[in-house]
């Protein structure tokens, strides 16, 4: 549960970026925009005081403190917090965080890996553009936008398609178009992620391109699509993907063929005999619980 008072009491830069990841995970909007603000204060002071310190001619602060160069911290805490309020709806508020983060050449002093940092960051600032372009009903700019994904760095892809299914379903259109020019990339992803954040992007363009066939009447590919999300969040250990699929698979289950329920029960029945083998004195034995001595 996010605590403000415990995130005032935070200056650690690494561990406030650490927390911003495990909030995405979470979908906890509202607590990125407090500990993105407060990353952003705390590299802004790191950078000013070794600026400081340089025109005063005394030693510069230890950057080994930092695992990643300046320019990523004031880029990320601008766009994390440019998510969080896109995802509540605060475009206006989120082109001010791009706005932020689109040109970070100005810092002093950037290495070959700063210098990276700002080249692309630049590059994710044009993709949320597009981004709220998109969102705000602007679907003439979604050719354009495809182009960029296609010729994007591989990391775009995922968001790419959260983008474009979030727009369609808010917008009430058909681009299926769209999601068939990135099929055979969609179809080639294993699901073998390391960060939260790459887990919350690939769970979630299941849950997204389910209700999208759902919204569509394509309730069969929906309920399929509904079964691989939970299969791969279970394995990925995503709870907060594993509760909305869930969620949308249970809603439409009259629709689903046999061999659909036989398939959910099983992943279901799977979970619990997995659940289960760390709780004493009980088991399930495939239809019910039972005690053991």
């Amino acid at each position: 549960m996010f605590n403000s008072a415990v995130l005032e009491s935070i200056s650690d830069i690494n561990l406030l970026y650490e927390m911003l990841q495990a909030e995405f995970s979470l979908d906890g909007w509202d607590a990125m925009v407090h500990i993105a603000d407060k990353l952003h204060h705390s590299i802004n002071a790191f950078y000013e005081e070794d600026q400081l310190r340089q025109a005063k001619g005394q030693p510069r602060i230890d950057t080994k403190r930092l695992k990643r160069s300046v320019a990523f911290y004031f880029g990320y805490s601008m766009v994390a917090k440019g998510i969080a309020l896109q995802k509540m709806g605060d475009y206006s508020a989120a082109r001010d965080c791009i706005e932020k983060y689109s040109e970070l050449g100005w810092i002093s002093g950037l290495d070959d890996e700063g210098k990276e940092d700002v080249t692309h960051l630049r590059m994710i600032a044009n993709a949320n553009t597009y981004v709220l372009n998109l969102l705000e009903g602007n679907m003439e700019t979604l050719p354009e936008y495809v182009q960029f994904i296609h010729n994007a760095e591989e990391e775009e892809l995922l968001p790419g398609i959260i983008t474009i299914l979030e727009s369609a379903l808010k917008h009430n259109c058909n681009v299926d178009w769209a999601l068939k020019e990135f099929e055979p990339n969609l179809d080639a992803l294993d699901g073998e992620y390391e960060t939260e954040a790459n887990i919350r992007y690939y769970i979630d363009h299941l849950y997204l391109m389910s209700l999208y066939h759902f919204t569509n009447g394509n309730i069969y590919n929906a309920l399929n699509i509904s079964l691989k999300g939970l299969r791969m969040s279970d394995k990925l250990k995503d709870d907060t993907g594993y509760k909305k699929i869930n969620a949308l698979f249970v809603s439409f289950s009259v629709h689903a063929t046999k061999e659909q329920l036989n398939e959910y029960n099983v992943l279901n029945k799977t979970i619990l005999e997995r659940v289960l083998k760390d709780e004493k004195g009980i088991r399930y034995d495939g239809s019910s619980i039972v005690s053991v001595r």
